[in-house]
């Protein structure tokens, strides 16, 4: 790889239970193969099997060339800290004619390794003109949760406290990642909002001042493939809406 920066890939892969994976201790390699990230990330669907072969080399688990629907990888990763490493499963999944049709990795922070996303803080706010308010704020919740976090709840009530909440009419829409029923996903996204919402009340804002929805799945900041659980996906965020008290 001698240094060549990897380009951002057009897809993520999925993210799998355990339980999608065999039992390790039928691995024809049960200490797995250490890799350069770089080599994973070079798999694109539509592969065919000789060329998959040809960069990760034979299956670890009794996986032939011929009919097989699935191959299964133990592949390690060094984590930069002395010889520590990361264990990972990979699973590639083959379509019609034999082509690379999916790949799933055992953990969020194993395909983080191979396809490393940017660095997500509880809150994000969006720098407005020297001077001006902050416009936005965005609120990031952990996995099929709705509770705040401390460090979220105290940049909300900077948020507020910095003219940006109070004398505004404020839109609170709620998202979800990719995981789940549509249904669910609309539900737990209007549930977020709600949560914000409630935060904001208690902040002093009022409620009248406050237009809360939930837009499920919809409008994801990072598109993902299939049913991903997309950390910066789940979020809620708060605007100022124009003509609000702002002179815009």
């Amino acid at each position: 790889m001698s240094g060549a920066q990897a380009s951002e890939p057009a897809f993520l892969p999925d993210i799998a239970p355990l339980t999608d994976f065999p039992d390790p201790s039928r691995a024809t390699r049960r200490d797995g193969l250490f890799l350069p990230p770089e080599m994973p990330r070079l798999l694109t669907p539509g592969m065919t099997k000789r060329q998959v072969y040809a960069l990760l080399g034979v299956p670890h688990f009794h996986e032939g060339l011929f009919g097989e629907r699935r191959w299964d990888y133990i592949l390690n990763f060094y984590t930069g800290s002395k010889t520590a490493y990361r264990i990972c499963r990979l699973q590639l999944r083959w379509g019609h004619r034999m082509r690379l049709a999916g790949l799933a990795w055992s953990s969020e922070d194993c395909r983080a390794a191979v396809y490393p996303l940017p660095e997500k803080s509880d809150t994000v706010l969006l720098q407005p003109p020297e001077g001006a308010q902050a416009l936005a704020l965005t609120l990031y919740f952990d996995f099929d949760k709705v509770d705040l976090s401390e460090k979220a709840r105290q940049d909300l009530a900077a948020f507020v406290t910095s003219d940006a909440g109070s004398d505004h009419k404020l839109s609170v829409t709620g998202f979800t990642d990719g995981a789940g029923p549509d249904a669910y996903n609309d539900r737990l996204s209007l549930m977020r909002a709600d949560m914000v919402a409630k935060s904001l009340v208690g902040l002093g804002v009022p409620l009248a001042n406050l237009q809360v929805s939930g837009a499920g799945e919809r409008s994801p900041a990072v598109a993902a493939e299939g049913a991903m659980r997309e950390a910066l996906n789940r979020r809620v965020i708060v605007r100022i809406m124009e003509g609000s008290g702002m002179g815009r």
